[in-house]
């Protein structure tokens, strides 16, 4: 067994870090190398730990040969693309692994898309194989009319190949593929303005640097536990279940029924780290059991999508006890490009006001507020667009040159689209979202997307979306509709139209009827106006 150390002391070189490091000291910048290199040293720690059991690195080794060993007997190959549906489980990192070692590129999806938007983004990505998870049997239709080759299906239903089988037949010898560094890694598909999903191309480069930061300010180790109740179809989720394999971290798979129930499992199983989004804090906070529990194990809450309100922040703070993060990114950016700290989670009097921000950007990582016009550079107080920069920029959008060109731009800047400034310290803040994109329980909903489905409905002449304000979720849809002719629609009857052909959290929660929308003179819809009259 090889002699390398099991925990590796952050070298001083890397305090503003580049790329993450393996246990021997390279860096990360191939995906399939994650379980290679930490089973090499910790074989028998626990990668992952489930309601029924745990999985060694070993273990999970040796699973991720045997699926690129079977996707490679089903004649999968460098480029091709496998996909995951399903909630997370080792099966998810097993077959993201074992694609990589065959220089496959995993594709994950959204579990809560409906039919339909899995069928627009299988006809998009044409993926030569697709492991559906438990309770997604209903979608090997959908994958076989997309003329995906191999279907498998961890409960093993009737019509598709059972996952244990699969893997039966195949030796688990590691295929040893080696990606070079300008191939895509792994693949997120994600709405866009236009209202059609794209395909998000990382690389492995792209990853290995964007958890870098995370890498050294977590103080992650082979004792550590971290919850990751984001799916993985996240570039947030996957993140933290990335870091905690190239850490040796324990990572654990439960999911909650309940903010109670959640409290109970980090308690339960001594959690270290956890990632929330902020109402899913809020939540907890209002649990009684929050403030009786047990959280000496509990070191960092990292969130996202939103900062927390001040008083809930402090009262966080004060009932965890750990440390808190805070980081903005795009799955564009490969996640988090900026940090508040847990040092500007305590603030002074002086600096309270920074609470309100997405933090400074990480080491590494330019950032630029420009006037979205120009692209000219904005000084500090004045509102632009946000652009990144370096190594977390994705590679493309998949399979569409147009998107690309529009969101990078020729010297390698991301367009982000979301509204910020800069202040005098460096810290950025959010304003507004040049996307009109709507963030509802940590999910992002693009208004077109929705306005594209509900248009199809026969009754619907015109419609526009919008956020508004919601206690449980932060923000949710709302639709502003003009009738067809001679129609009379309901409320109840668009809302449930949607929720048959899209993923619940996009649905609309109410819809207003007018005449007419509100359009300036040049024929543009305007969005503000009925921000005022329904929106928050």
């Amino acid at each position: 067994m090889p002699t390398m150390p099991a925990l590796v002391p952050t070298p001083p070189e890397y305090r503003d870090p580049e790329y993450a490091l393996h246990p021997d000291g390279t860096r990360v910048e191939r995906l399939e190398d994650i379980p290679r290199r930490r089973a090499a040293v910790t074989p028998d720690a626990h990668a992952v730990i489930t309601p029924s059991g745990t999985t060694t690195f070993r273990d999970l080794d040796d699973e991720s040969n045997r699926v690129g060993q079977a996707l490679r007997a089903d004649g999968v190959g460098p480029g091709d693309r496998v996909a995951y549906v399903g909630e997370n489980a080792p099966e998810f990192l097993a077959v993201m692994y074992g694609a990589s070692k065959v220089g496959a590129v995993p594709t994950a999806l959204n579990f809560r898309l409906a039919g339909p938007e899995v069928a627009y983004i299988l006809g998009n990505a044409e993926p030569a194989a697709i492991v559906l998870g438990h309770g997604m049997e209903h979608l090997a239709e959908v994958a076989r009319a997309a003329d995906v080759r191999t279907v498998v299906t961890l409960s093993g239903a009737a019509g598709t190949t059972p996952y244990d089988g699969w893997l039966r037949e195949v030796t688990d010898e590691d295929p040893g593929y080696a990606r070079a560094a300008d191939e895509t890694a792994l693949m997120f598909y994600t709405s866009g303005t236009t209202g059609h999903p794209k395909g998000i191309e990382l690389t492995g480069p792209n990853i290995g640097q964007a958890i870098a930061a995370m890498h050294y300010l977590l103080d992650l180790d082979t004792t550590s536990i971290a919850l990751a109740p984001v799916p993985f179809f996240h570039v947030s989720g996957l993140g933290l279940a990335l870091v905690a394999g190239v850490n040796g971290s324990a990572l654990l798979l439960r999911n909650a029924t309940s903010p109670a129930d959640l409290l109970e499992i980090l308690q339960e199983h001594r959690v270290s780290h956890a990632v929330a989004v902020p109402t899913l804090i809020q939540f907890m906070l209002a649990q009684p059991a929050a403030r009786t529990g047990d959280w000496s194990a509990l070191k960092y809450l990292i969130y996202g999508s939103s900062p927390i309100p001040e008083p809930v922040l402090r009262e966080a703070t004060e009932v965890f006890g750990c440390k808190f993060l805070q980081s903005y990114g795009l799955t564009e950016s490969t996640g988090g490009v900026t940090m508040l700290s847990p040092e500007d989670h305590r603030p002074t009097p002086e600096t309270v006001h920074r609470l309100r921000s997405v933090g400074r950007p990480m080491p590494n990582v330019p950032i630029r507020v420009v006037d979205p016009a120009t692209l000219e550079d904005l000084p500090p107080g004045e509102r632009g667009e946000v652009l990144i920069g370096g190594g977390h920029v994705m590679a493309r959008y998949w399979r569409n040159r147009e998107a690309t060109d529009a969101t990078i731009t020729a010297d390698g800047w991301l367009r982000t689209g979301d509204g910020g400034s800069f202040d005098a310290d460096g810290y950025l803040y959010l304003h507004d979202r040049l996307k009109d994109m709507i963030v509802s329980g940590g999910e992002n909903v693009y208004p077109a997307e929705v306005e594209s489905t509900l248009t199809d409905h026969p009754d619907i002449a015109q419609v526009a979306v919008i956020g508004v304000e919601s206690e449980r979720w932060g923000e949710s849809a709302y639709a502003v509709v003009v009738p067809a002719p001679g129609s009379s629609p309901s409320e109840a009857d668009i809302i449930a139209w949607a929720r048959d052909r899209m993923a619940h959290f996009k649905c609309p929660v109410g819809v207003a009827f007018v005449d007419a929308l509100p359009l300036n003179a040049s024929g543009k819809l305007l969005k503000t106006a009925l921000r005022d009259t329904y929106g928050s």
